[in-house]
């Protein structure tokens, strides 16, 4: 049957039928669906929808600026956390080359005196702190310093920032 039907198959009507029915239509944009004939918008809405571009307009001009200034802060939070970081590790470097030299006579009997002296001061605390077990900071345990949090939680807040700044052009967009 489908050999039947195949040979009833006519290729110059065929293209005359494509050659009377074409026409071009372009695509529906977007998923709204087109207004009915004879119903328009109120004067009114189009006064709205330009108030709320301008609202909008102003809005992410305004988080713009606050997100300049949110990076040039984070900046001047990373340069100055990286200079005391680098004053920090000299102000290591030179206290491992300090603590490197050996005791004089005269400094080994010094502390020993200072010793004694806070041994005899003390005793109290000193004999209740041996009764005691462990205690003291972990090791390798390291909790960030101010300015690394300080300069984490201004990142977010630019991040934030961008999402809120991408939203409301979205919107902009749809209006």
């Amino acid at each position: 049957m489908a050999d039947l039907l195949h040979g009833f198959y006519d290729p110059a009507k065929a293209h005359a039928y494509y050659l009377r029915t074409r026409k071009l239509k372009g695509r529906n944009k977007g998923s709204a669906k087109p207004a009915a004939a004879g119903l328009g918008r109120p004067a009114g809405d189009s006064r709205a929808r330009a108030r709320k571009k301008q609202e909008l307009a102003q809005r992410i001009g305004n988080l713009e600026k606050k997100l300049q200034k949110l990076e040039a802060l984070i900046r001047k939070k990373e340069t100055e956390a990286k200079q005391a970081a680098r004053k920090g590790a000299a102000d290591k470097r030179k206290a491992a080359k300090e603590a490197a030299k050996p005791d004089t006579a005269a400094e080994k009997a010094e502390k020993a005196r200072d010793s004694k002296k806070y041994r005899d001061k003390n005793q109290s605390k000193l004999a209740s702190k041996a009764g005691k077990s462990g205690g003291g900071a972990k090791k390798g345990s390291k909790e960030p310093t101010t300015s690394e949090s300080s300069v984490a939680d201004l990142k977010k807040l630019a991040t934030k920032v961008k999402g809120q700044i991408a939203t409301a052009k979205t919107r902009l967009r749809s209006l």
